[in-house]
């Protein structure tokens, strides 16, 4: 359990130069059991503001080159989590993971992200699988937000929900080696602008794929770009919408 309360600072801070884990645990504000207006019933609260800003944490940075594995993780209560993108054979790894509920959303105090930010660009590898990635919020459930080259990153498997864009992978449109597959993009919460920031995909062209991901929309989500019509139905990066065949680009 690491929990506390530092809305400025980091709740936990990485200087190693080598690869970390973090295995069940858990990442909290120290005041509460369990998120606001989160009964457990639902992936993330789907009111304003959650743990409100004085009583949250914000950040685990790793401040050298310390790949984090991060495995069947609950992470609540904060802004984001910012840690490097991963160095050739030692990729970062977050998989399992119920990161969700972040701090202060009613407020633009904090950038809410869930892995990230990651400002600069120039990063990968990085593997991204089989994590709940659901919150409120201003900016992105995966905040690769740089101009630099983004290679090889995998995005698979995934249950996301909320955000401003839920997925940012670069500035520009120049990332490779891009995995993005059998994901699901929920409708459950809010959402600001989209599901993939920019619409920016390279595609095959650059070595990425994009395949098999699924949009879940039901009756009484927060998130109305979607209806129940489009349930089931594949999301395109290139346009946000909908359809009855899988992209292929």
């Amino acid at each position: 359990m690491f929990e506390g309360t530092d809305p400025n600072d980091n709740l936990v801070q990485i200087y190693s130069d080598n690869n970390i884990k973090f295995l069940y645990s858990t990442f909290k504000p120290n005041s509460y059991s369990m998120p606001p207006g989160n009964d457990g019933t639902v992936s993330s609260s789907h009111s304003t503001p959650g743990t409100p800003f004085d009583k949250s944490w914000q950040l685990a940075t790793t401040m050298k080159e310390a790949a984090a594995v991060m495995d069947h993780n609950d992470i609540w209560g904060n802004a984001g989590l910012e840690m490097v993108t991963g160095f050739p054979g030692r990729p970062s790894t977050w998989t399992n993971n119920y990161i969700h509920d972040m701090a202060d959303t009613s407020h633009d105090v904090y950038h809410h992200d869930g892995i990230g930010p990651q400002s600069e660009g120039d990063g990968g590898p990085m593997i991204v699988d089989h994590n709940t990635l659901a919150s409120l919020g201003n900016t992105n459930a995966l905040a690769l937000q740089g101009g630099g080259v983004y290679d090889h990153i995998s995005f698979t498997n995934n249950y996301v929900s909320g955000w401003g864009y839920a997925v940012h992978i670069g500035d520009v449109n120049n990332a490779t080696n891009i995995t993005v597959t059998g994901n699901i993009f929920s409708a459950e919460l809010e959402q600001l602008y989209g599901f993939l920031y920019g619409n920016i995909w390279g595609g095959s062209a650059r070595g990425s794929t994009w395949r098999g991901n699924l949009i879940q929309a039901r009756s009484g989500d927060g998130n109305h770009t979607y209806s129940t019509a489009d349930n089931g139905r594949y999301l395109w990066p290139t346009d946000g919408a909908s359809h009855t065949t899988d992209y292929t680009g």
